[in-house]
């Protein structure tokens, strides 16, 4: 199997009048950490969107492993994206927003909802509804995803909203050792962050009419 990684080629998304982004390429092979850099408005969650199959390109290619993408199914088993809203019910409980989850992902499991959750130092929380968590427990509850499923490719739409230090230094340790492993994690945020591999940055300028 080709393992060369995501490759963006030549993209261009047009939002109404406004082109976010024309003639964007780079690439994000396999152990490699990629950052999207941009301001308000450059179009950082509209290209995750785009990558993740959610958005239409009105040009360009998107290959993944040297195949092109031509509808998202076609690698949705080996994407784990989580956007920046976090797409939690507040109704549910962290346990059974998870369990939720797992039924729309095409991801397999590589660990129970449990230890993912005690990964994340979530598990006292996990039978309380969402609606009376942190903005900080909401986000970790978010995360646990990345120890639930086992995708390659992480797309991670602003995953340092709301936390603390310590959540924060743990969530870049599970980056880092995703990439350990071979996988491939593309972030978009505003904040700065660490890890023991070489950050990759991908510029993004502020959207055109």
């Amino acid at each position: 199997m080709n393992d060369s990684g995501l490759d963006v080629r030549d993209l261009r998304v047009e939002r109404g009048e406004r082109v976010l982004f024309d003639g964007l390429s780079f690439q994000a092979p396999p152990a490699s950490v990629v950052h999207l850099q941009g301001a308000n408005g450059s179009g950082k969650t509209t290209l995750m969107k785009t990558l993740a199959g959610l958005v239409t390109p009105d040009a360009g290619d998107i290959h993944w492993r040297g195949t092109r993408l031509t509808r998202a199914a076609d690698f949705r088993a080996e994407l784990n994206y989580i956007g920046h809203q976090g797409g939690l019910n507040t109704e549910l409980t962290a346990f059974e927003n998870l369990e939720f989850i797992a039924t729309l992902c095409a991801a397999p499991r590589r660990n129970s909802i449990a230890t993912a959750l005690r990964a994340l130092n979530a598990a006292s929380f996990a039978e309380r509804p969402v609606r009376y968590l942190s903005a900080g427990q909401r986000q970790r509850v978010t995360l646990a995803r990345l120890i639930l499923f086992d995708a390659p490719l992480w797309m991670l739409d602003e995953p340092f909203t709301a936390l603390d230090h310590a959540s924060r230094a743990l969530v870049e340790s599970i980056i880092d050792a995703h990439v350990d492993a071979g996988g491939t994690v593309l972030i978009a945020t505003h904040q700065t962050f660490d890890s023991r591999h070489v950050i990759h940055a991908v510029p993004l300028a502020e959207a055109r009419p």
